[in-house]
């Protein structure tokens, strides 16, 4: 004999799921009202925003402030000596690259030691490439740079990771507290300064953001002046070629739902690409 168990289809898991997936698509987009006490439209777009009910897992993301795209970022690593690609992977488009690498490297790790490593730029804040450039990894990558309406930018100042202080063009120097991430001039040396029009429009102080790999980016900087270092970044065009390729074979838009099954589609393509580069290497032969 056997019993049968009655749940009420309004109790049911995946009734459950659902219904708390479409209150936060309705709910993501309003906020409270202080005048009325009612919902209104938010302002600006919420954060970690899900723009779809069938595919809970795509995210809005953007390449630059204008081009915004919606759905995921594919991430691949290659070996640039041998133009392989040995790892790829499909992330919601508004992860921050940085926190890909260390699903990346294992890829890479398992051909050998690594000796230089070519990345975006948006890789860098990773405390992994912190660990890998204290290993004696070289880290090849295109520096930030910041613009300030013409004004002083951050690189007109000088910034001592290792002494914990920075100057300014003034020149004064204040010390960079333990774990900052900004660094705020006091009104007391910004407002009288001679040099202040050309420095900030602030009411205070002039402030300067401080990376995570300060001293890494300080480095890449000095790179970019020398013709041997602008001559070995140039070595990294090579994953753009590679991303591109696959990029022709994948399409542009996602062929399926969730990271998951996308990651096992960029794979797929990343070893079309690859068969590609050995079949012209057999060409050539």
């Amino acid at each position: 004999a056997w019993v049968a168990a009655y749940v009420p289809v309004a109790e049911a898991p995946s009734v459950q799921a659902a219904l708390t997936l479409l209150r936060r698509v309705l709910a993501q987009d309003l906020e409270p009202d202080p005048t009325t006490g009612h919902r209104r439209i938010r302002h600006g777009v919420a954060v970690d925003r899900m723009p779809s009910l069938g595919d809970p897992e795509m995210r809005h993301g953007h390449k630059t402030r204008t081009r915004l795209f919606t759905g995921y970022k594919r991430h691949v690593i290659k070996l640039v000596d041998a133009d392989l690609i040995v790892g790829a992977i499909v992330r919601p488009a508004n992860e921050p690259e940085h926190h890909t690498l260390a699903l990346l490297t294992p890829d890479v790790i398992r051909h050998g030691p690594l000796g230089e490593v070519l990345l975006d730029r948006g890789y860098l804040g990773s405390p992994q490439i912190g660990a890998l450039h204290a290993a004696g990894v070289a880290i090849r990558a295109k520096a930030w740079t910041s613009h300030n309406g013409g004004r002083f930018p951050k690189q007109a100042f000088v910034i001592q990771p290792a002494a914990a202080r920075v100057t300014c063009p003034a020149p004064h120097t204040i010390p960079i507290p333990a774990d900052a991430t900004t660094v705020h001039f006091p009104a007391a040396l910004c407002q009288p300064c001679a040099l202040r029009a050309a420095c900030t429009t602030a009411s205070t102080g002039r402030s300067i953001s401080i990376h995570p790999q300060e001293a890494l980016l300080q480095t890449l900087q000095a790179d970019q002046h020398r013709v041997d270092g602008r001559a070995r970044l140039r070595h990294r065009t090579t994953i753009e070629h590679s991303l591109a390729r696959v990029g022709q074979i994948q399409g542009v838009k996602a062929r399926y739902k969730g990271t998951r099954k996308n990651t096992l589609d960029v794979r797929r393509a990343a070893v079309i690409t690859n068969l590609h580069r050995l079949a012209r290497l057999a060409e050539a032969a």
